[in-house]
């Protein structure tokens, strides 16, 4: 049998509970046959979820099942009213709403939410929204992974995705970076513009530097910039050394030139 959450056990008592109560007037049903059928019928359609199952996952499935106080043909069904049409269509859509939020929709949209304000707003406000979207999305990615499914995953990718593109940009174009506060414009040599080879130089040296690292510890790009980097190899580490090496090869070309 699957391991249950704690809130989801008690939850689902409580409404066998409230099935109990809404047959125990019709003398023609056992409440007991009905909430032992009940019971192995909820199991069963869990039987996919994954575990623990969780208060969300159980009201999708009681929510198949219907009203239990409609079972009993001993309950009188009220007319239809304004108050039936608002509560079908304005309270129990809030409803469904909250309990999607309270299950396992709650933190994906709640990231997507931060991300949009934080790209929205001033940097003085942006950035620290956009910190703390990544920060609580990878700590989903790390530590709650089986609650990724579906299209939760791409809510919950989407800060990641802006913070591991940053930092990998960061990275590799530090040298760039740098050489913005002492550009002096490209050179014209023979008619043709050559950059400068100051430039070259250093992105050279900085992305073999980069490389070394990289291939030597490829689990701590792939820790760093999860779940994207998780293809990660030695190989990749050493061709951005090789590239490296054709900067500072070309570099030297233009200096001797």
């Amino acid at each position: 049998m699957k391991n249950w959450t704690p809130d989801a056990s008690d939850h689902f008592e409580s409404w066998l509970g409230r099935v109990r109560r809404s047959v125990a007037g019709d003398p023609a049903i056992n409440p007991d046959d009905v909430t032992q059928d009940l019971r192995a019928h909820v199991h069963a359609e869990l039987s996919a979820v994954p575990e623990p199952v969780t208060v969300g996952a159980l009201d999708r499935v009681l929510d198949s099942l219907g009203n239990p106080s409609q079972w009993s043909d001993t309950m009188k069904v009220p007319a239809a009213s304004n108050a039936d049409w608002f509560k079908r269509h304005v309270t129990d859509v809030v409803t469904e709403w909250q309990k999607a939020l309270a299950g396992e929709w709650g933190m994906p949209v709640l990231l997507a939410v931060l991300t949009l304000l934080a790209m929205t707003t001033s940097r003085w406000i942006g950035a620290p929204l956009l910190l703390l979207a990544y920060f609580m999305a990878r700590s989903h990615v790390v530590y709650a992974p089986h609650a990724l499914t579906g299209r939760r995953t791409w809510l919950v990718y989407m800060p990641l995705a802006i913070g591991a593109g940053l930092l990998a940009g960061m990275v590799l174009a530090f040298p760039f970076i740098l050489w913005v506060g002492t550009f002096r414009g490209p050179r014209i040599y023979r008619g043709y513009l050559v950059p400068q080879y100051e430039l070259l130089w250093a992105a050279g040296a900085w992305w073999m530097i980069v490389g070394v690292l990289t291939s030597r510890e490829p689990k701590r790009v792939q820790a760093a910039l999860r779940p994207f980097a998780d293809g990660f190899e030695p190989a990749h580490g050493r061709f951005l050394m090789l590239l490296g090496a054709a900067f500072l090869i070309t570099a030297t070309v233009i200096l001797i030139s």
